[in-house]
């Protein structure tokens, strides 16, 4: 940068003879960038030193060539056409350039006169298009959200057509006017193209230089990403159940870095920056832009990372208190009692009692934003209104939509048990009444309190809750997991469980959820369903495999989920956390597998090979086939499904094949795969 400078001080100094001398040291300068001596004829161009600057370019484009640096030398010849744009010499160096530099592109010919740069359209006009044809030649790999990373394998110059290959859809034919608008390209450096191409080159950068491979991540997209963003594309490279561990042990590195920008505060988003951020500075600008409420936020936040921050921005925040007194009481009161706890000498011309004197409690407690200071205004309250404070409490949790204020609340009440569950009663007794806290109570459930909510005489109005109030359906799919409707159905009497099947009938939950509640239900109820119960014929050994099979699903894979269930929650917010999501899903699908297993375990039955007929083919018999033409023999045994081995032509008796032999006696004729054979023998089956 150094030669840089001293160029544009002799073109300031019009010292031109020194300015050859740098200009020369510049071209032999190994570390300087082509943009860098565009910057000086630039500047030249300006002076007005145009012909200079042409000549200087000359000198550069001829070093580039004999360096080699052939696409730095197209650069230089492009700039050159600033200066000289009708120069033929110029224009034949350009096409012959581009054929050095794309000399393995099969299409160029066509491109270069489709394009018109070796004929006499306007140059600037002909570079443009022949770029957007090289643009989306064969082999250039592009990103789009609909398919993911592709390769154009195919290219229609005359037509601008190209096909293109993607992880999700291959051979999708595109319009290059339309591939213009839909495509991201991706260099041979792209996060997506390693992805692609590379996979064990990430795998190993996640183990040796996780943060390297996050920052890589951030280059390659150049927009602002957020946690979850970012751990959907690190899938793949990092498994699935290590992805929640990963991020929580890079975050603070990233954080820390000083190419990293985070804006947002509830949902934060992350962005590379080539230079260094000033982390204080742009806390500062953050806080000048943000709303007042989100400049408290911001301000508390600076109290414990940035205190210097913070000292800045106190005047600001004391003018913000006190503007919004009246306005925003809630606000002006976080403020107050920031600045108490931080030792501000900021005086506010308010205090707290006058605040709590003119506005109502309900109003200035449901608008403040510190849950700290929430709580410790509770606190107060039952101190300076002794006779009232409940009443005050379940004013707030009625009013307020916040859940973690209903929880504040909830915590304050703590020792008054009986005015807490009268205030629970009410919510689950009208949860249309006051959704916002019927789903903060779920939610309670989820988080496994609340148990007494988790009975059979409660279960029909959480299902049928489903229908008519808004955003609840999620989290009772959530608390009713196959495990835990199993449980409570255990515990249900008849009428119970019949009142629990009316409410399934009109809820709005998923129709396979519902129908695999309604097989629980049977299992528990098997009276309530009158459809006769089928038998599943089995041999003894194949029902003591699908006992063992049911022993392990109970003694291990149920067990063992629990303990996944219980890790993945320690990953922390479980909104993001893959690990927690999948071993819930996988809790539901065990015991879904285990009331299966049960049921078909109770309607087994045990094939009596000893005492089958064998006068004609029946379920636990062998039947030996001939074809009409007598050269080919097969031989079928006819058992259960859980007996069915190919390899040693047991069949099962649901299978077709079965259906067509089962009732044949011998010397009947079959037809299988339109091949005629006669069954020449019927015997009993023998597991020995």
């Amino acid at each position: 940068m150094e030669l840089v400078e001293r160029a544009k001080q002799a073109i300031i100094e019009k010292d031109f003879k020194k300015l050859d001398d740098i200009w020369t040291e510049m071209i032999l300068d190994k570390d300087m960038q082509v943009s860098d001596a565009l910057q000086i004829t630039e500047m030249l161009k300006k002076s007005p030193e145009s012909e200079r600057a042409l000549m200087l370019l000359e000198m550069l484009a001829s070093h580039c060539e004999s360096s080699k640096n052939y696409s730095d030398a197209l650069t230089v010849y492009k700039s050159m056409l600033y200066f000289a744009k009708e120069s033929k010499t110029i224009r034949d160096k350009i096409v012959q350039l581009y054929r050095t530099i794309h000399r393995e592109s099969e299409h160029l010919e066509q491109y270069l006169e489709l394009s018109g740069l070796n004929a006499d359209v306007p140059i600037f006009r002909a570079l443009e298009k022949l770029d957007e044809f090289l643009k989306f030649d064969i082999g250039t790999f592009f990103y789009f959200d609909r398919y993911g990373v592709g390769s154009v394998v195919e290219v229609r110059p005359e037509t601008r057509e190209i096909v293109v290959d993607f992880e999700r859809k291959k051979r999708h034919f595109l319009k290059i006017e339309v591939a213009r608008g839909l495509l991201t390209p991706l260099s041979p450096t792209h996060f997506l193209f390693l992805k692609q191409n590379a996979m064990d080159t990430l795998k190993q950068m996640s183990e040796s230089e996780p943060l390297d491979l996050v920052l890589l991540l951030l280059k390659s997209f150049k927009t602002p990403l957020t946690a979850a963003q970012i751990k959907t594309q690190l899938l793949g490279i990092i498994d699935k159940n290590r992805i929640g561990t990963f991020w929580q042990h890079v975050r603070k590195e990233l954080e820390q870095c000083d190419n990293i920008r985070i804006t947002g505060r509830t949902t934060k988003m992350y962005a590379y920056s080539e230079r260094a951020i000033d982390k204080t500075q742009q806390a500062i600008e953050a806080f000048g832009s943000a709303p007042a409420r989100e400049k408290y936020l911001r301000a508390e936040e600076y109290s414990r990372k940035q205190p210097e921050v913070f000292n800045h921005i106190v005047p600001e925040l004391a003018k913000i208190a006190i503007a919004q007194i009246t306005k925003d009481p809630g606000l002006a009161l976080d403020i107050l009692m920031l600045f108490d706890e931080q030792e501000v000498r900021e005086e506010l011309p308010f205090t707290l009692d006058k605040l709590l004197d003119r506005e109502k409690l309900t109003h200035i407690i449901t608008t403040m934003q510190s849950a700290k200071h929430q709580s410790k205004l509770l606190q107060i309250t039952k101190e300076k209104y002794p006779q009232s404070w409940i009443s005050i409490h379940r004013d707030i949790l009625f009013t307020s939509g916040d859940h973690e204020l209903l929880n504040i609340v909830a915590t304050s009440l703590a020792t008054e048990h009986d005015a807490l569950s009268d205030m629970y009663q009410t919510i689950f007794s009208v949860p249309k009444q006051y959704p916002h806290q019927f789903q903060w109570l779920l939610k309670k459930i989820q988080d496994g309190a609340l148990n007494e909510y988790q009975q059979p005489k409660f279960l029909p109005r959480l299902i049928e809750s489903t229908s008519y109030v808004k955003g609840v359906k999620g989290l009772i799919n959530k608390i009713l997991s196959h495990e835990k409707f199993d449980t409570i159905l255990g515990a249900a009497s008849e009428q119970e469980a019949q009142h629990i099947m009316n409410a399934l009938e009109h809820s709005s939950l998923p129709e396979y959820k519902i129908n695999d509640f309604l097989k629980i239900i049977e299992y528990h109820f098997p009276q309530f369903f009158e459809k006769e119960r089928a038998v599943i014929w089995t041999t003894e050994s194949a029902l003591n495999g699908k006992k063992e099979e049911l022993r392990k699903l109970v003694d291990v894979d149920i067990p063992q989920n629990k303990k996944d269930i219980s890790r993945a929650r320690e990953f922390g917010d479980l909104s993001e956390n893959f690990e927690y999501k999948a071993a819930k899903e996988k809790q539901d699908q065990l015991y879904q597998k285990l009331r299966l297993l049960e049921t078909e375990i109770r309607q087994a039955k045990i094939i009596d090979t000893s005492h089958v007929p064998i006068d004609e083919v029946n379920i636990g018999t062998t039947a030996r086939l001939k074809s009409s033409s007598g050269d080919v023999d097969r031989e079928y045994t006819i058992l259960g499904k859980w007996d069915s081995d190919l390899d040693q032509h047991i069949i099962s008796y649901e299978a077709p094949l079965a259906k067509v032999l089962l009732g044949k006696k011998r010397g009947d004729a079959v037809t299988i795969d339109d091949v005629v054979y006669k069954i020449v023998e019927i015997k009993r089956y023998s597991e020995l």
